[in-house]
């Protein structure tokens, strides 16, 4: 994290989003995660920010969970300029996040193999995100997620699915292609008899391999973040700051297909 706040603030301004004056949050945004919250990220605009019209958020972070209503609280918005080069998932292009006021809460960029750096608003570093990469074969070696506050606070590191849900999908998977391959010489006969809706139904269909996440700090218990599906995450503040943790959560949703 040797970026002085200058250049990063300097780089943080991406053509094609609100600009805000860099600040730090106030109390009420620090406090914004109460003890236990539930928030959802979805991730589908995340991989067509390029289509998003310039200006408007990329993503909206709401509040999920029982008595989140409906539609969730927004409790903050991602911004991805529409120019950002695709970087694949070594490199996820630079983004923001701003809170529900418009205030600037954090910027996230990478610089280099799987590692980003969180900077505050008023451009001071508070931590670094580390992605490193997993394997197939001989035996699939899972993602693994560490998040470094910059100010000495308690390291988190997760690894993306058990090994159980692993071993179960291993073993399933020649299954799963067989069924793929039936499924989808059906679309192709609908797509002959000119049912492209039903086409796309037969090939909607796929099999995820495991997601459950759970950031936990060295000999911890319970986990400070945690992800099972549905896009959704469990965050137990005060042990991480939210801005490291949207930060987190949307670089692990966006990680998903």
């Amino acid at each position: 994290m040797n970026h002085s706040s200058q250049e990063w603030a300097s780089q943080a301004r991406q053509p094609g989003q609100p600009q805000y004056p860099p600040q730090s949050p106030g109390p009420h945004e620090q406090a914004h995660v109460p003890v236990e919250t539930v928030i959802e990220v979805p991730n589908k605009r995340l991989h067509k920010y390029d289509k998003v019209a310039p200006g408007e958020p990329t993503v909206t972070i709401r509040q999920a969970g029982p008595g989140a209503g409906a539609n969730g609280e927004p409790l903050a918005y991602v911004h991805v300029a529409h120019d950002a080069p695709k970087g694949g998932r070594r490199a996820r292009p630079p983004f923001t996040v701003s809170g529900p006021n418009g205030q600037l809460l954090s910027s996230v960029r990478s610089v280099g193999d799987g590692v980003y750096e969180v900077h505050g608003g008023d451009g001071a570093p508070i931590g670094r995100i580390t992605r490193r990469g997993g394997r197939t074969l001989p035996w699939p070696r899972r993602v693994h997620w560490s998040v470094q506050p910059a100010q000495g606070g308690e390291s988190l590191s997760g690894e993306v699915g058990t090994r159980k849900a692993w071993a179960v999908f291993v073993l399933i998977s020649p299954l799963y292609f067989v069924c793929w391959a039936v499924m989808a010489a059906q679309g192709a006969i609908w797509l002959l008899l000119g049912e492209k809706g039903e086409a796309k139904k037969e090939a909607a269909w796929e099999m995820e391999p495991p997601t459950w996440t759970r950031w936990r700090s060295s000999g911890a218990a319970e986990p400070a973040v945690e992800y099972q599906t549905g896009r959704k995450y469990r965050l137990a503040a005060p042990r991480l700051d939210p801005r490291l943790a949207y930060a987190q959560a949307v670089l692990h949703v966006w990680d998903r297909r």
